[in-house]
């Protein structure tokens, strides 16, 4: 159950292992409803009430081992923009891909890595900082005004410092002017 509570509901069949719980125990919750079977070895505890943020912390559990979520998902996260992602994006954090690539009309998994770094967690959620949040979104072609508005929020709660910022506002008005993404300095 503290488990569950700290995952916004969520177990794997890993987290019984590591509990020293035999895994089949989960399937016998769901059968008898205490569990919802939300995909192979992935359920939530019907207990634990359903907040905003839940689809995030169950797009990293569907990315796999060491995802985090990032690009506008993570803006959104991070209470930074007003933006609507049409997919929670995730990324590998700890050097591994993620492990399930098959499709999910929710979830996007990205093929780059985020360094240890480049992590942070949000309502014990993982996701890259609201640095590498706003880079990403950069490079991405997230609408400009959206951009500005996740710099000044990210600034004004402390989350990037003057020197991020303005090179986030460079990067910004260089995608702007040559029409071209790049890396972020």
């Amino acid at each position: 159950m503290e488990r569950a509570a700290e995952q916004h509901g969520f177990l794997g069949v890993d987290d019984a292992r590591e509990l020293g719980i035999d895994p089949g125990y989960l399937r016998k919750m769901a059968a008898v409803g205490k569990l919802e079977h939300r995909w192979r070895g992935v359920y939530r505890l019907r207990a634990i009430p359903v907040t905003a943020r839940d689809e995030f912390h169950e797009a990293v559990f569907w990315a796999g081992h060491g995802a985090v979520i990032a690009g506008e998902a993570a803006l959104a996260l991070w209470d930074l923009a007003d933006v609507n992602p049409r997919q929670i994006e995730v990324a590998a954090g700890d050097g591994r891909p993620a492990r399930r690539a098959q499709d999910n009309p929710r979830v996007r998994v990205l093929k780059f890595r985020v360094g240890r770094d480049e992590i942070d967690e949000v309502d014990n959620i993982p996701v890259v900082t609201a640095r590498t949040a706003i880079a990403q979104t950069i490079r991405g072609g997230t609408d400009p005004g959206l951009i500005h508005q996740a710099i000044a929020a990210a600034r004004g709660r402390q989350l990037i410092g003057e020197t991020s910022a303005a090179r986030l506002l460079v990067a910004l008005d260089d995608r702007e002017r040559t029409g071209k993404t790049g890396k972020v300095a």
